[in-house]
């Protein structure tokens, strides 16, 4: 079996309502022979990621000002205080650094 080659298309109009309708058909083809691996994680309180969150908005200081002590973006923090976004492990080790936060086994 020959690979298909993928093509990126950029458009310089508009689509008209019956293009949007076949990529709608498309797309839902797709999905439904390839649906998402997984629901969306439910918010779990005791997770360490909430727990950062509540430290981050606790702490008494603008999110602005823990970003540049920590040396991280201020986009990335407030992107993950909105759930938009996750961070790596290295990040949240640089947060919890600054709020003074460590990990402990029980």
């Amino acid at each position: 079996m020959k690979p298909i080659k993928a093509i990126r298309v950029f458009r310089s109009r508009r689509l008209t309502p019956e293009e949007i309708a076949r990529d709608k058909e498309i797309r839902r083809k797709i999905e439904d022979e390839f649906p998402p691996a997984s629901k969306p994680r439910r918010k779990e309180e005791n997770s360490l990621t909430e727990m950062l969150k509540t430290s981050l908005r606790s702490s008494g200081r603008s999110f602005y000002q823990i970003a540049k002590e920590s040396g991280v973006s201020p986009i990335i923090v407030t992107r993950f205080l909105a759930g938009k976004r996750d961070i790596r492990m290295a990040t949240a080790d640089k947060l919890a650094g600054v709020l003074g936060l460590k990990l402990e086994s029980k």
